[in-house]
């Protein structure tokens, strides 16, 4: 059995039968931090046979939420609380309150990164139950005042661009698409996910120097993994911080690069959609989750960012647009 702390958790995994190591793929056996009491979550890794093609419904289980391929199941009527992970060639069985993940990896996937993705969203439910919440965005350190810049927007706002763009003027970085949050006696906090950055064409022509280390264009996309580490060695941030400044970016071509205050009733509706637990039925921790980010609207300054060309052609716009700003 491997282990590795995350943000106070254990995360225990074995691999049986010669099954993929999906934790390794999503590079959590790395760590951040150490086991301090917050939970442990024990995964088994298991190769499984044909019967993972058939559809749970099939079984009596209800359909509850899907991600891309990925559907997700309620348990049959009378079974233990469960979610079931489906991609049509392997299942992912995540039980309710209980601290063990079982996946049934047949080997085989439909769309490359399947079994990778099902696995992480099972972590992602798994982890609410130790008071970690996943949040889609990015977020990184402030180069002068060592605070927690968090990017919160949908896929195509320009989020890793943002974090790229802060990363190059001497910011450091959390994530530039996944976090997790925590509730601390301070306030809400940002932690730290490992992965690689996932970076479209548009950033890497504006930081040319970073299309050699980035990997082969994705068979599901036009996006190439990029490990953050070797591109700003040194500048990576292990750990949990409080945000003060919050952005949303969205790309806005034909318009100058702007910042400009956001109302705190939008920036709330900003995190909400980027908190995807927040819409599926009977998820634990609802409550303490949709909490942690009034919290954060309430407790940083929100600004609209608006992503022009001249972005691009000029990076350092951003940085000292942000230097300029009233904390």
């Amino acid at each position: 059995m491997r282990t590795a702390a995350l943000h106070g958790a254990t995360l225990a995994w074995t691999t049986e039968d010669g099954a993929p190591d999906l934790v390794h793929e999503l590079g959590l056996d790395e760590g951040i931090g150490r086991a301090d009491g917050r939970g442990r979550i024990e995964i088994v890794l298991r190769r499984g046979g044909a019967s993972l093609d058939a559809d749970p419904a099939a079984e009596g289980y209800r359909p509850s939420f899907f991600h891309g391929i990925v559907q997700a199941y309620r348990e049959p009527a009378g079974a233990p609380r469960a979610f079931l992970l489906w991609d049509r060639k392997s299942r992912i069985l995540v039980p309710e309150g209980a601290s063990r993940i079982e996946a049934f990896l047949s080997g085989e996937e439909i769309v490359p990164g399947s079994a990778r993705a099902s696995l992480e969203i099972a972590l992602s439910l798994a982890l609410r139950a130790v008071g970690l919440f996943h949040l889609h965005a990015a977020a990184l350190v402030h180069r002068t005042h060592g605070e927690a810049v968090l990017v919160v927007g949908g896929a195509g706002a320009g989020k890793t661009t943002t974090t790229i763009t802060l990363a190059s003027a001497g910011y450091g970085f959390l994530g530039d698409d996944a976090l997790l949050l925590e509730d601390d006696p301070r306030g809400p906090r940002l932690c730290a996910v490992p992965r690689p950055f996932h970076v479209g064409p548009a950033a890497l022509s504006a930081f040319p120097r970073l299309a050699p280390l980035a990997g082969p264009t994705k068979s599901h996309g036009d996006k190439r993994d990029l490990d953050p580490k070797r591109a700003f060695p040194g500048q990576d941030r292990p750990t949990c911080l409080a945000p003060t400044l919050v952005l949303h970016p969205q790309i806005e071509p034909d318009q100058p690069t702007q910042l400009a205050p956001l109302a705190k009733a939008e920036a709330l509706g900003n995190l909400i959609a980027s908190s995807g637990g927040l819409v599926i039925d009977d998820v634990p921790g609802k409550t303490e989750h949709l909490a942690l980010l009034a919290r954060i609207t309430n407790g940083a300054r929100h600004y609209d960012l608006r992503m022009g060309r001249d972005l691009l052609a000029d990076p350092s716009i951003l940085a000292y647009g942000i230097d300029g700003l009233d904390y």
